[in-house]
């Protein structure tokens, strides 16, 4: 009788990884494929104030089985390769983000319309940044 209950489970068992081989595999072949990334800041949508500080557009896109893209604004401090993201967004309409420099310590961030916006920062040193947008509903088309 054991014996019977133990071919029988080996016999399940063996019908069920049969039945889950090709999605097994299809896992294997998703996490196997390489993750490119392309990141940086956009050369035309960027802004400096007089004393050279620098805020642009940031995006980040990888690419395997599909595209991911992360987009943000960063600053660049003047004299610095360090760059501090000042907010992560969804993707915005045509024409945004939009960055105004009302003197060398006050930045006025417009995003326009935006899904989702996220990690918004106020202040980097002695730049006071203030953040303007319209929340747009998320659909699923």
């Amino acid at each position: 009788m054991r014996k019977h209950f133990t071919l029988v489970i080996v016999a399940a068992v063996a019908i069920i990884l049969l039945i889950a081989a090709p999605t097994i595999l299809q896992f294997i072949v998703l996490f196997t494929i390489p993750w490119n990334c392309d990141e940086g800041m956009a050369e035309d949508w960027r802004a400096a104030n007089m004393r050279g500080d620098v805020v642009a557009e940031y995006a980040k896109a990888c690419t395997g089985v599909g595209t991911i893209v992360d987009y943000s604004v960063v600053l660049q401090a003047q004299g610095t390769d360090k760059l501090t993201t000042l907010v992560k967004h969804s993707e915005l309409s045509y024409g945004y983000p939009k960055f105004s420099w009302i003197d060398d310590n006050t930045l006025v961030i417009d995003l326009g319309e935006a899904h989702s916006v996220w990690s918004q920062v106020d202040k980097v040193g002695s730049i006071q940044i203030a953040y303007s947008y319209t929340k747009t509903e998320t659909g699923w088309w």
